[in-house]
């Protein structure tokens, strides 16, 4: 009776062994681990070009500055001492109020000031003294900080035009420190070493605070560039981007 028992649930159950018949027969279901995997690497290596590229847009070295040599031969020759470009005994001095970090401004420097400092200031009929300007709703820019930091070497002036002629570079947020950093690397004969412990100084921004309180004290308009002419028979002040036309007449009547 003990063999008899041993066997009966072998013969007796109808359903085991047909299953097993019947896993054997029946197709192994797809082992889908694979494609998944596949698509799940394919959607991170997608990702992480998607943030390489993002990540590489606001890269340092994606900056274009250009204009180094035609500040160079601008400015070049002339003497410079900290905010003043031109001879110190220039019978002219015009004060020039503008914001390197404005459109509008670089246009005008370009138009009107940079004429005039090749005609003007290099033969030494004029000096020109640079003050920041703020046309936007800061008092003091960056931009003006940096260009105090670099005038600290008496390379204010060609710091100034760096900045202004690379404006379209700088980015849609505003300007960065990366900007400011690769102006520097580009102004002629800046040494940016010196330059970064300038600006990082509180009397670099102490200056250009300066610059922002004569401003209110002249109670210039923000709606563009000003600029003070002086001469021996007294100033003008003009306002709203001066032509250069009118920058003549001024100095004609103060001479």
């Amino acid at each position: 009776m003990g063999e008899e028992e041993l066997k009966e649930p072998a013969s007796e159950d109808p359903g085991e062994a047909p299953a097993e018949e019947g896993r054997s027969e029946s197709p192994a279901p797809p082992r889908r681990w694979l494609p998944l995997s596949l698509l799940t690497i394919g959607t991170i290596a997608l990702l992480a070009a998607l943030v390489s590229l993002s990540v590489g847009e606001n890269r340092e070295e994606d900056l274009v500055i250009t204009g180094t040599g035609d500040v160079q031969e601008l400015i070049a020759g002339i003497p410079q001492l900290g905010e003043r470009l031109g001879n110190s005994d220039a019978p002219i001095t015009l004060t020039l109020f503008t914001d390197v970090q404005a459109p509008l401004a670089a246009d005008y420097q370009r138009d009107v000031i940079d004429p005039f400092i090749e005609e003007e200031v290099r033969t030494g009929n004029a000096q020109i003294i640079f003050k920041n300007f703020s046309l936007g709703a800061k008092e003091v820019t960056l931009g003006g900080i940096a260009v105090e930091a670099a005038a600290a070497q008496d390379h204010g002036w060609q710091y100034a035009e760096m900045f202004m002629r690379n404006q379209d570079e700088v980015k849609q947020s505003g300007v960065d420190q990366d900007f400011l950093d690769e102006v520097a690397g580009n102004t002629p004969r800046l040494e940016v070493t010196e330059w970064e412990d300038a600006y990082y100084d509180p009397a670099s921004r102490e200056e250009a605070e300066k610059d922002a309180e004569l401003a209110v004290s002249l109670r210039l308009r923000g709606d563009g560039t000003a600029v003070n002419v002086q001469g021996p028979n007294g100033s003008e002040l003009l306002q709203d981007s001066p032509s250069r036309e009118e920058i003549d007449a001024a100095i004609e009547r103060v001479s």
